[in-house]
């Protein structure tokens, strides 16, 4: 198979054909809008108004970043264990509810799936008893309300799926408009998405000038203390997307890595097709014992697999030998809406030739 010329993975770029003006995707929904993830989180966090003799559950795997705001509001936090296959340890959720006094409870929809029945109808227990839950719908693509929601909090993040940002948060509180100001972030995103574009179609440019902007404008975007509604750039992009068509895109390729990698002993999938109802995954997440080596030797043919997510450096990792576990194996396989079947294989057959080294 010959190279491939785009790159598979990493920042995303513009590209006109998932725009659709006849779509608005925005018009009907009654959610908050707010300029990201982080900003959904400190919303929840100053809404929820978490006392000093409170404590919030959170899962031992996890992004690090999801604790910034957390930690500047000094609140206090306990983390429960998460499995190998990233179902959630209920039994170590009994154990931190009977012993302290637990005011909510943080959860995450990884990669897009949601937490078995089991313990869906756990949660829904707690709920029942006041604990209040915070969804973390971060890795799923939606615009509205799931039915599988169960929590008194949802909310998104769409930097995760496209060229912008944004955050809807679902819950029930009387809803609070905030300003929408561009600030440097805005800046410097717009910019790197750009030149990337550019890069990417046009050839102008050079690499590094893109990358360093992606890298700069990440460092500011946790920098963001205020909470701040949707961009206008970001929200008319949103309203326009063409969404059916991106999701059967991730589901098309989700499958199509599935069947060829399901017999393969040298990889652990963590979900299967079977898990896919009206959700729509982040990517194609696997567990390989070479893992750190299979990646950076990706990198050569123009393949860039994230890693969801790196808690080696975290005071707590050690508690949590199978969380640790899933982050030193774990590589998330691109499936989005850029690329068609023959880039699923081209990325296949670096993989698979990679694992055997």
């Amino acid at each position: 198979m010959e190279r491939c010329i785009k790159p598979i993975g990493g920042e995303f770029w513009f590209e006109n054909s998932i725009i659709d003006d006849n779509i608005a995707n925005l018009n009907s929904t009654e959610s908050l809008l707010l300029n990201g993830g982080q900003s959904a989180i400190e919303y929840i966090l100053r809404d929820i108004a978490i006392e000093r003799h409170n404590y919030v559950l959170m899962p031992s795997y996890l992004c690090p970043t999801i604790l910034y705001k957390f930690k500047k509001k000094n609140i206090n936090v306990l983390f429960y264990k998460i499995n190998e296959d990233l179902s959630i340890d209920i039994s170590s959720i009994k154990e931190l509810i009977t012993n302290f006094d637990v005011k909510a409870l943080f959860f995450i929809d990884y990669f897009g799936f949601y937490p078995d029945e089991q313990t869906l109808n756990y949660f829904k227990q707690l709920k029942e008893r006041g604990v209040i839950l915070i969804e973390d719908a971060v890795q799923m693509l939606w615009f509205d309300k799931s039915p599988k929601f169960i929590g008194d909090y949802v909310f998104n993040s769409y930097r995760k799926f496209f060229p912008c940002d944004g955050s809807m948060v679902l819950h029930n509180s009387d809803k609070v408009k905030y300003e929408s100001i561009e600030d440097t972030y805005d800046t410097l995103i717009f910019e790197a998405r750009t030149k990337k574009t550019q890069y990417i179609k046009n050839n102008i440019g050079k690499e590094d000038e893109f990358l360093i902007k992606f890298l700069e404008a990440e460092q500011l975007y946790y920098e963001r203390e205020d909470i701040k509604s949707i961009g206008e750039r970001s929200k008319t992009f949103l309203q326009h997307i063409n969404y059916q068509k991106i999701r059967k895109q991730r589901i098309d390729n989700f499958l199509y890595l599935y069947e060829k990698l399901k017999n393969n002993q040298k990889v652990r999938i963590l979900f299967t097709p079977q898990k896919i109802e009206d959700n729509t995954p982040l990517a194609f997440p696997v567990l390989i014992n070479n893992r750190d080596f299979v990646r950076q030797e990706l990198r050569k043919y123009n393949i860039y697999c994230p890693v969801h997510w790196d808690i080696k450096k975290e005071k707590w990792a050690g508690q949590f030998p199978k969380s640790l576990n899933v982050s030193e194996k774990i590589l998330s396989l691109p499936i989005d809406w850029r690329y068609s079947k023959n880039d699923m294989q081209y990325l296949l057959d670096k993989f698979e030739c990679l694992l055997n080294e």
